[in-house]
């Protein structure tokens, strides 16, 4: 995660499904793997959402909150009042390879009582790399009673059926995990700012190990975004 995608629509989504799943009986615990700096990507520029009033409609209080940020920063995001009572934050830079493990050790013991973690990298689940996550961080953090979240970006090298079936299998060999679920989101933005045509970018969200009532809230939340102008989902599992 980099300052300069803080409050897109991408925050938008994982924050509504957040505060979704956490409700008020879970604690949040959020890892950024922080990126400190810009890295010259055109990225982190869809901020129509702020005038579309379906996403008011969706989260009036994140809305609000996210409409505020003094700075697109992840240090403004963390002051921001949008998040579950409790949530406890990792902001530490992401490390160079040969110190990542430590970095992971801390994390987890900064992190120590969520019982609902999100990881936030910029690409998602992959090789040791400052962009993402890894299986192994995965397989660490599990615990009994804890659910794992984390967004990724789906490829386009083989449809999206075959690819959430092929990382639904590889959390449970790799990270040995028990029940896996993927909220797919498809959220269309204009092309350019102020341009009519638009582009599709899709947003996925899974979950390692949730329970029952996890399940019953990212049903609910994929039904809320019905309300959302050019954006579908659809919730995959895997027991």
């Amino acid at each position: 995660m980099r300052d300069q995608y803080a409050g897109d629509v991408s925050d938008v989504l994982k924050f509504a499904f957040l505060r979704s799943l956490a409700a008020a009986d879970r604690t949040l615990g959020v890892a950024w793997y922080y990126a400190p700096g810009d890295d010259g990507r055109p990225d982190g520029k869809h901020l129509e959402w702020r005038n579309e009033p379906a996403w008011q409609v969706l989260d009036a209080e994140l809305h609000a909150g996210l409409s505020s940020l003094p700075s697109r920063t992840v240090a403004a995001l963390e002051s921001a009042a949008l998040w579950p009572a409790g949530s406890i934050f990792h902001r530490e830079p992401m490390p160079a390879r040969v110190d990542r493990a430590e970095w992971g050790r801390r994390k987890r013991e900064a992190l120590e009582g969520a019982d609902l973690v999100f990881l936030d990298p910029d690409n998602g689940l992959g090789a040791e790399t400052e962009k993402h996550a890894t299986f192994a961080e995965i397989r660490r953090l599990r615990r009994p009673g804890r659910a794992i979240v984390f967004i990724t970006f789906p490829g386009r090298n083989m449809p999206h059926d075959v690819l959430v079936k092929q990382l639904h299998a590889r959390l449970q060999d790799e990270a040995h995990a028990g029940q896996v679920a993927t909220l797919r989101t498809n959220v269309s933005v204009p092309r350019a700012p102020g341009a009519s045509s638009y582009v599709q970018r899709q947003r996925w969200f899974t979950m390692v190990d949730p329970d029952f009532l996890l399940i019953q809230r990212a049903e609910a939340f994929a039904e809320a975004l019905t309300v959302v102008p050019r954006l579908s989902a659809k919730l995959d599992q895997t027991t």
